[in-house]
Order: structure tokens, then C-alpha cells, then sequence
């Protein structure tokens, strides 16, 4: 926030979040994971514009049959069209309020609980290395 390029302190490279900027080169390791998608029995899509490809065409990617999840702010992609697939389900809203609900219909909130403790703890114990 203050315009600051944070630089690691050891190789005094820049450092970045953990994600792939658009315009960058996917990991190698996405490429993996795609074989899954014809596989799988549920799609969860969260936090997204479904704009920006490869990402944009992944939820199709699913057999027609596979019902898909979105949780999200806003409807996009393919659950913003009229002829959504029947099987699709849409929780609009902040992402952390539905997974919360999520969560609970599934009964996994003490799981959550104990996910987010064990989190936090590591946080804390690194920020106290530090």
C-alpha cells in the first residue's frame, strides 16, 4: 500500500503473492489437473469473473451430467445464461458467508474450525519467528 516493491531479503528478488498475473505463463502443474475435469462429480466455482481463459472455459469442461456450484458476488460464465444446465446451483453473495454455508450444510464446521485454529496458530507461530 505504501508503493513499496517488497524484495526478499535473502536472494533480493521481488516478491510476489502466489498467483499467475494475467499475461504470465501457467504453471506446468495446471496442465496436470485437466485430465481431472471429465472425471469429476461436483464443480465448485468460487470468487471469479470467469473471464479470463484458460480458466474462463474450465466449468464447461465438466460432463453435462456433473452438477456445478457457483458461489460468488455475481452470476458469470455459464450460470449467468438463461439455459444454465439443470443440474447447475448458484449461491450469490460474499465467497466466505457461502462456504460458510456450504460448510454447515455438509456438517464439516467443527472440521473448518479446527482447519482455521491450525492456521492461524501457523501465522502467528511464523510472524513470531520473524
Amino acid at each position: 500500500m505504501s508503493g513499496v516493491i517488497p524484495k526478499c531479503p535473502t536472494c533480493k528478488g521481488i516478491v510476489k503473492p502466489d498467483i499467475v498475473f494475467f499475461g504470465e505463463e501457467l504453471p506446468l502443474q495446471f496442465f496436470n489437473y485437466l485430465t481431472d475435469f471429465p472425471l469429476a462429480d461436483l464443480l465448485i466455482v468460487m470468487g471469479t469473473s470467469l473471464k479470463v481463459e484458460p480458466f474462463a472455459s474450465l466449468a464447461g469442461a465438466v460432463r453435462g451430467s456433473v452438477p456445478r456450484l457457483l458461489i460468488n458476488r455475481d452470476l458469470v460464465g455459464p450460470f449467468a445464461l438463461r439455459n444454465r444446465r439443470q443440474c447447475d446451483a448458484v449461491l450469490l453473495g460474499d465467497v466466505v458467508s457461502g462456504i460458510q454455508i456450504l460448510v454447515d450444510a455438509l456438517g464439516w464446521t467443527q472440521e473448518l474450525d479446527a482447519l482455521m485454529a491450525g492456521a492461524t496458530k501457523k501465522t502467528e507461530t511464523k510472524t513470531t519467528e520473524e
